[in-house]
Order: C-alpha cells, then sequence, then structure tokens
C-alpha cells in the first residue's frame, strides 16, 4: 500500500497546470537525488545558502542570489530589506515602520490582489499611481514619489485580466527602473513564472532591476522554495531578514550565546525551509538550463496528436491543439481543446467528473472546450505513458456519457 492510499489520498494526474494547490511539480532523478542527499545529512544553513547562491549567480549572471520559501515570501522579505536594511533596531522593530521609508510605488493596473500584499507583510504600505483602466504613464509614478517611498513593486507578467483591465497602457519595467533609479530607488520585480524563455530568468537584473523573484516551481523545483536575484547589498539584507539570519546569520552558533544585541531580529522566523528545498532550487535550475525544451515539446505534441486520434472520432467533439510558441503570452504551453457540441454547464459538469474519478485527473473548462494541457506556459507537467492511457480512457469515457 502507498502512503497516499495509506492516508485515503487520491492521486491526482495533472492535465491543469503548475499550482500551488496541487504541489507544483513533480521532481526529476536529478532533482530528487539532490533533495535526497540534503535529506540524509546535516549542513549549516547559512553555508548552504552562501554556496547555493553563488551557484546560482554562475548560472543566471546575477551580482547575488539567495534561495527563499517562495516568492510571496521572497518579495516580504525584498521589502523588509529595502525599509529596514541591516539595522538591527530596526529590524527588531518591524512591522512597526515608524520612521522609516516604507511606501512601495505600484501601478494600479498591475496590482495583484492574491501576491502584492506580500509587500506589506513587514508593515510596507502600497501607493497606488494610475488607474486601472486606462493605465499608468512614468510622470505619474514621478509624482507618486515621495520622502515615504522605499521603491516600486513591478508585476512582470501584466495586468490581471481580472481586476485590472488587459490591454490597458503600462509603464515597461526599462522606463520603471529609470524613473526610480534617478529617484535612488530599487525596483522590486514579481516574475514568478517568467521562467520560460529561459531569458526570462537574465532580463530584469540585466536592465537592472534590483531585486527579482522566482518561483521554483515553475521550473520543475520544489512548490516550497524560490530564488531572489539582485544586487549585493539588498540580497545580503535580504539574507540577515531570513529565518537563518536570526538564526545567527553567518555568526554561526552566535544565537547560542545568548547576546541579543549581536542578534539580527526577524519578523521572518516562521518563513523556513528544509536543506532539500535548497538543494532542490539549485538543482532544478541547472536541469532547466540545460533542458532542450524543443525535444520536450515534441514529446507532448506526440501525446496530444494521439489523443485527438482517440477522440477525434467522437460524435460532438472537434479538436485544437495549441502549440508552444503560437500563443505569444503562452510560449511554453501545448494543450488540446476539445470543443464540444454541449453547454458550458455541460462541459463543467465533465471537468467534475473527472475530478471525482480516482486517480482524479484535472482538466479545465473554457466556455464549451474541455481544455487537457500537456505542458504549461508556467512549468511543465507531461504525463507519463501510463497515465496518458489513463487520460485518453477516462476523458473517452465522459465525453460518450
Amino acid at each position: 500500500m502507498g502512503f497516499y492510499d495509506h492516508l485515503g489520498v487520491k492521486r491526482v494526474i495533472n492535465c491543469y497546470g503548475t499550482y500551488t494547490l496541487i504541489g507544483g511539480h513533480t521532481f526529476s532523478d536529478h532533482v530528487r537525488a539532490a533533495m535526497d542527499e540534503a535529506d540524509r545529512s546535516f549542513a549549516w544553513l547559512w553555508e548552504l545558502e552562501e554556496k547555493a547562491g553563488e551557484r546560482i549567480c554562475e548560472l543566471t549572471g546575477a551580482e547575488a542570489a539567495f534561495v527563499t520559501p517562495g516568492v510571496f515570501a521572497a518579495l516580504s522579505m525584498a521589502a523588509a530589506a529595502c525599509m529596514a536594511g541591516t539595522d538591527r533596531d530596526r529590524m527588531s522593530r518591524l512591522p512597526d515602520t515608524s520612521g522609516m521609508r516604507n511606501e512601495f510605488i505600484v501601478q494600479r493596473a498591475l496590482r495583484d490582489f492574491k501576491y502584492d500584499r506580500s509587500m506589506t507583510v513587514a508593515g510596507g504600505r502600497l501607493v497606488e499611481a494610475g488607474d486601472e483602466r486606462r493605465g499608468c504613464t512614468a510622470g505619474e509614478l514621478e509624482a507618486a514619489i515621495t520622502d515615504k517611498t522605499a521603491g516600486f513593486h513591478y508585476m512582470a507578467h501584466g495586468t490581471t485580466g481580472n481586476w485590472a483591465s488587459k490591454g490597458c497602457a503600462i509603464v515597461p519595467i526599462e522606463e520603471v527602473i529609470d524613473v526610480a533609479h534617478r529617484n535612488d530607488l530599487p525596483v522590486i520585480v514579481d516574475a514568478a513564472f517568467q521562467c520560460y524563455p529561459k531569458d526570462g530568468l537574465t532580463r530584469y537584473t540585466s536592465m537592472g532591476a534590483d531585486l527579482v523573484a522566482y518561483s521554483c516551481k515553475y521550473f520543475g523545483g520544489p512548490n516550497t522554495a524560490g530564488i531572489l536575484l539582485g544586487r549585493k547589498g539588498l540580497v545580503e539584507a535580504v539574507a540577515l531578514h531570513s529565518f537563518v539570519g536570526q538564526e545567527g546569520g553567518p555568526g554561526g552558533t552566535l544565537f547560542l550565546e545568548a547576546e541579543p544585541g549581536k542578534m539580527h531580529g526577524s519578523v521572518f522566523r516562521g518563513y523556513k525551509m528544509d536543506r532539500s528545498s535548497i538543494a532542490g532550487a539549485v538543482a532544478s535550475l541547472e536541469e532547466h538550463l540545460a533542458t532542450d525544451y524543443e525535444a520536450v515539446f515534441a514529446e507532448a505534441r506526440l501525446k496530444a496528436a494521439r489523443m485527438v486520434e482517440k477522440w477525434g472520432s467522437i460524435p460532438g467533439v472537434s479538436a485544437k491543439i495549441y502549440d508552444a510558441g503560437t500563443v505569444p503570452e503562452e510560449p511554453g504551453r501545448v494543450s488540446l481543446h476539445l470543443v464540444l457540441d454541449r453547454s458550458p454547464e455541460a462541459v463543467g459538469d465533465i471537468v467534475k467528473m473527472l475530478m471525482a474519478g480516482d486517480p482524479s485527473i484535472w482538466a479545465s473548462a473554457e466556455a464549451n472546450h474541455l481544455v487537457i494541457n500537456i505542458t504549461s506556459f508556467r512549468g511543465l507537467m507531461l504525463a507519463d505513458d501510463a497515465d496518458a492511457e489513463t487520460i485518453i480512457g477516462r476523458v473517452s469515457e465522459a465525453l460518450r456519457g
């Protein structure tokens, strides 16, 4: 009996995408081996973080890097570093930011309330510039700067399309950096899934962004890890604000000496990581940058074509394949849209039926389309051959039902 069976948990076959609520990603042999090795032996986490950061810099060309417990935590600690720096008194007072610069300017059209609240965890405040429908101008960004401004927040994936209006004018990152740096202010970029194409991992730091956060789940790493790239002084401050900074930081066993005046107090003590997550972050980045994605997409196309062959002959069903690169905003996606001669409600019922089975198959519906993602523009989740057969059989049964 497997452990999921032992707990009574259904395994999920992922035709949905790379999402936190189903665990992010699965691991390759290379990533799993690195994580297993880290699990088996103790290590001084400050040294592990330091060496991991050096390796990430070798891979990305960044000035400095730090592995964080996800992007939300990376942005929270980035904001703290911009407000309190490495001043021990200020660090210990967070989230009380009285007397500190604590405002971060964000374009109203780039607000994403699920994620940019991260900037407020340590006492920051978001100041909106522009309008959600009209957009924003560089002049409006500059006009929002006051003596309380600590930096700028920039959402790299653009307008959300639900709260903000798609297609409205936004100030591009190059201009945001120009405005910020002319006023001696840092720019923090949420680039969580800008990992494919691969140059997304170098784009923002090469433009001069000061801190840039990525989620490791989008390139095959742990759901519990992110990487923060950027300017050396700020990344070093982030490290001291982290839980390893709280645990003595570069001083090692200093925390055992009960000298609170020499400690870096932190509100991020609870944002902890295992050794394996740090190891997995580096191993997955190495593998991602070495992967031949054209070969991956070729395999995905074969799987999609096989599914079309099985389902295309079912009455009331036609198939459309979305291929990697054909939809500019979804460059890594190979998916199959089954256009059904049914109402959107009926397609939604099929999605629920697939989820209710064992194993559970997670797909999605868009109007009268049943969407089967083979890969995802937010990461790769290519089903193995056995699961592909299960998908074919269960979807065929649902379509004929």
